[in-house]
């Protein structure tokens, strides 16, 4: 009896060892069932296709998988059941949980079959994480391992892709050349070619880049990767001069009915290349098509903006190149084509508001005649620098120079002609002539520095005479001799003979601050000049300070008035940004739609921190720029110019501490640039008024087509 009760004992142990053994198996057998179905799926997706991803599948490996994990670790299933967690958690995009899984195994399997899938797909994980330096070196590893073929190829891709979007185009080739030659399979090649014929592109080695462009098509290529190769074909065909040979590639795409979707940018392409061979004719014509049939707003714009080009540069024809900008800005308003052909309509309808339209005789009063002046200078700048009229530009600021001579600007519009004159003719002596004559005529006008800088005469006996080199010789002997009396004299100079310089309020102040901080008298008198300078100059930053001085609050730099900020267009001035949506919209609502409501006036003198910016001073000059604005490549077809808007913070030194960039070019290469060159600025600090010293300025850089591209 004994024997077969413990006969039955055991034989009921092992059933249930056996029933635990049948859940374990089968519960892994369901998750690597689900697994490889998924699996299977994805990889039978074909080249140019989206990813096939069946993440229920998935999801169901990865719940059966935790299972024997959690409750079997020392199967020998563990490594496989852990690979299978991994690769589905990564596909069900939980990128931290599968480096979790693939670490584990490289750390406890390391002779695991699936160690080596493990380090790629770790790699690819991390890479999804953006921690993409360590990454790379796990794809660098990979690729300078025996392993198979299908592993270096995918290292070799990732570490191309990483090294290409860095634009290190040719240490990317080398990893693209090992994929095309010898280790992808055929999808992989065709990619890899890709890479390599846009990095010649981008290389601006475009003759390589055509014939790189040309191989994908004997490649069997996607769809997508033949309209990609046909169209950056004419693209290069068109610098290389090829324009008969270009257009071919773009009929082929366009008799193409595979494409039909993209025929409106495949005529904007053509109408491009018959641009390059001067064909405006049939460029013209191919625009207008576009206009009429294109279904995308977006092709109608460029289609707009082209043909405004094409009548403002080619034909001359102002009036009708504005009708097309509108019609751009009508088409999409928010696309850069909208927004560049908002600004060049705007330009053009500047001209009205700087017509001549006052009379200069001998009762018009002095500020009249700066105003008119300076609106005339206006005028000269826009036909320069916005609407690529040199010949007009120079008439218009003769015409400163003739009718205004008594204006505070009218030796700054003959700087202004000299500069113009050695860009139309570099080995001309006529902007010599012209500074020169200015130095004659304006011995004592602010601007004579500038002049004497441009013709390399400072420091020499020419270098004096003028308000600035008074106020010098003033701040030279009270800092550095301490000589207060003298300080004081020639602080008087400028006072008694420049009551129109910019430095005559400042000679005022450090009058009496002079006489403060040396010689008080110790009555009430520098109290009351304070008192005086305050209340008869209450607008003036000068008037500011000394105000200070009398009531003991920190002073604040004094900010332009909404009128002061804003020209006639509701722009502030020299603002081509801004200048566009006041004159354009005819509503509120309409300027809002486009970003240029009255909160963009604001938004562009309001600092980081809340407060109020101010421009920078027009008399702090710019004492080094240690990089350079070159004018990019990519911008050569576009040929903008204009100004942007930047805030900067000064350091005590007058280089530039921290900067924010306010409005943008079009092209992304112009901003770029331009934010280096301007970090790179040192200014003047001398004349930075004290109340504003470590406040954020607003500073207007110059974007100036090179006169080549002309």
């Amino acid at each position: 009896m004994r024997r077969i009760i413990c006969s039955l004992f055991a034989l009921t142990l092992l059933l249930g060892i056996l029933s635990g053994c049948g859940v374990y198996y089968n519960t892994f057998y369901n998750a690597k069932k689900s697994f490889n179905e998924a699996e299977d799926e994805r990889k039978q997706t074909k080249p140019g296709q989206a990813l096939r991803i069946r993440t229920n599948l998935y999801e169901v490996a990865i719940d059966k998988s935790l299972k024997v994990v959690e409750n079997h670790p020392s199967s020998k299933y563990y490594d496989d059941a852990v690979y299978v967690l991994g690769v589905s958690y990564y596909y069900t995009k939980q990128y931290a949980k599968a480096e979790r899984r693939f670490r584990e195994i490289l750390a406890n399997y390391p002779t695991s079959g699936f160690a080596r899938d493990s380090r790629l797909y770790l790699a690819k994980a991390m890479l999804e994480q953006e921690a993409i330096d360590d990454a790379m070196e796990i794809f660098a590893d990979l690729f300078e391992s025996d392993i198979d073929r299908q592993f270096k190829a995918e290292a070799a891709l990732a570490l191309g892709r990483y090294q290409f979007d860095k634009k290190n185009y040719k240490l990317s080739s080398r990893y693209f050349l090992a994929v095309r030659d010898s280790l992808g399979s055929d999808a992989e090649k065709v990619i890899a070619q890709e890479h390599l014929a846009d990095g010649l592109y981008a290389q601006q080695q475009y003759a390589d880049a055509l014939a790189s462009y040309l191989q994908i098509l004997g490649m069997n290529p996607t769809p997508d990767q033949k309209y990609h190769a046909l169209f950056r074909a004419a693209e290069a065909s068109f610098v290389l001069q090829r324009i008969e040979t270009g257009q071919d590639y773009l009929k082929t795409l366009a008799d193409d009915r595979l494409y039909f979707d993209s025929l409106s940018v495949l005529r904007l392409k053509m109408a491009e290349g018959h641009e390059w061979k001067e064909q405006l004719a049939q460029a013209e014509e191919i625009y207008k098509l576009v206009v009429a049939e294109a279904p995308n707003k977006l092709h109608q714009a460029e289609a707009n903006l082209a043909l405004g080009l094409i009548y403002q540069y080619d034909y001359d024809n102002l009036a009708e190149a504005k009708k097309y900008y509108d019609a751009a800005v009508e088409a999409n308003r928010g696309s850069e084509s909208g927004q560049l052909a908002l600004q060049l309509s705007s330009n053009i309808g500047k001209l009205s508001t700087f017509a001549r339209t006052v009379k200069i005789d001998s009762t018009t009063s002095q500020d009249v005649v700066d105003e008119a002046a300076y609106t005339q200078y206006q005028l000269a700048e826009l036909y320069w620098f916005q609407l690529s009229k040199p010949d007009t530009a120079m008439l218009e600021m003769q015409y400163v120079v003739d009718s205004f001579p008594t204006a505070y600007d009218a030796p700054k519009a003959m700087i202004a002609l000299a500069q113009m004159a050695w860009q139309a003719d570099p080995d001309s002596a006529r902007g010599d002539s012209i500074l020169q004559n200015m130095l004659v005529r304006y011995p004592n006008s602010d601007f004579v520095p500038e002049a004497l800088g441009l013709l390399g005469l400072v420091g020499t006996p020419a270098d004096t005479g003028y308000a600035e080199a008074y106020f010098r010789k003033a701040e030279n002997f009270l800092i550095d001799d301490k000589n207060i009396d003298s300080a004081r004299v020639y602080y008087q100079i400028v006072m008694d003979r420049f009551p129109e310089s910019k430095y005559y309020m400042q000679a005022r102040f450090a009058q009496i601050w002079a006489t403060e901080m040396y010689a008080s008298p110790g009555d009430s008198s520098v109290f009351y000049a304070y008192q005086a300078l305050a209340d008869s100059f209450p607008s003036n930053d000068w008037g500011a300070q000394a105000k200070s001085k009398v009531t003991g609050h920190p002073a604040r730099a004094v900010q332009p008035k909404a009128e002061e900020l804003a020209d006639s267009s509701g722009a502030t001035p020299g603002d081509t940004t801004l200048a566009d949506a006041a004159e354009d919209a005819d509503t509120v609502e309409e300027s809002s739609e486009a970003g240029y409501s009255g909160d963009r006036l604001a938004e562009m003198y309001t600092d980081p921190n809340g407060e109020r910016a101010i421009d920078i001073p027009a008399n702090v000059q710019v004492m080094e720029t240690r990089k350079e604005f070159e004018y990019p490549s990519e911008a050569f077809v576009s040929r903008w110019e204009g100004e942007l808007y930047f805030q900067i913070r000064l350091d005590f030194s007058g280089e530039v501490s921290e900067f924010v960039q306010k409005s943008y070019a079009p092209i992304d290469e112009i901003n770029l640039r331009a934010q280096e060159t301007v970090q790179s600025t040192v200014f003047d600090m001398r004349l930075i008024p004290p109340a504003a010293l470590n406040g954020w300025f607003v500073y207007k850089f110059k974007v100036i087509l090179p006169s080549h591209l002309r």
